[in-house]
Order: structure tokens, then sequence, then C-alpha cells
């Protein structure tokens, strides 16, 4: 009888050893959101850049002052590219499109007088 269970326990580790392991990417494109934009952002949308329209705001209540940071994280998506879109107090708005979550954990707003654009860490 030990025979036959050091069979089983060997082969039970034998295929543990040749199956690949499959990583899990849960939360690959959670990131975190850093504004330098040098304006409050009152209401913030992160959706797929394939979506045909806005996600709800990941604020909620809340606003993210200049030099704020949030962190966003995501539950049963497997997209990595993804537009963002910030609204200032008077209703202004700015959206980056494109950004690869998957590749970045940063993302960086900045604006200027005359331009906005991310930079991604």
């Amino acid at each position: 009888m030990n025979r036959f269970v050091m069979v089983i326990l060997s082969s039970a580790l034998l295929v543990a050893l040749i199956l690949p392991t499959t990583p899990t990417y849960a939360g690959t494109q959670d990131f975190t959101l850093v504004n330098q934009t040098g304006s409050t952002i009152y209401s913030l949308h992160v959706s797929e850049t394939a979506a045909d329209s806005w996600e709800e705001d990941v604020l909620g209540d809340d606003a993210l002052p200049s030099g704020g940071r949030i962190t966003i994280t995501f539950a049963g998506h497997s997209a990595c590219l993804w537009d963002i879109l910030a609204v200032d107090p008077d209703g202004n708005e700015v959206y980056w499109t494109g950004i690869n979550l998957c590749e970045v954990s940063v993302v960086v707003l900045k604006c200027n007088d005359s331009e906005c654009w991310a930079e991604y860490e």
C-alpha cells in the first residue's frame, strides 16, 4: 500500500513540475494618477479606448487637487488601452487617449498655459 501512495505522490509532483504555471493578471491595469495640471479635477473618467462612452466618475463626490494622487483599480477588464477624461471647476474637459495601462503604473497629468500632456512611469 505504501508503494502505491508513493507512486501517486510522485506522479502528482511530476505533473506539478511539468505543467507551466499561469500567471495571474488581475488588476494589471491598476494605476496611480497624479494631478499636476495646476487645477483641481472635479470629475475623472477612465474608459477603454474602444468604448463609445465614458465610464462613471471615479472620484465620486470627491475632487482631486493639483498635487494630489489617486489609485485607480480595475476588476474584470482585460483591455490595455484606456482613455482618461478630466474636468476642471469651470467645466473645461481635457482627455488623454490610448494609454497602455498594462505597461505603466503611474500616470502624471500635466498642463501649462497652452497644452496638457501625460507622463508615464
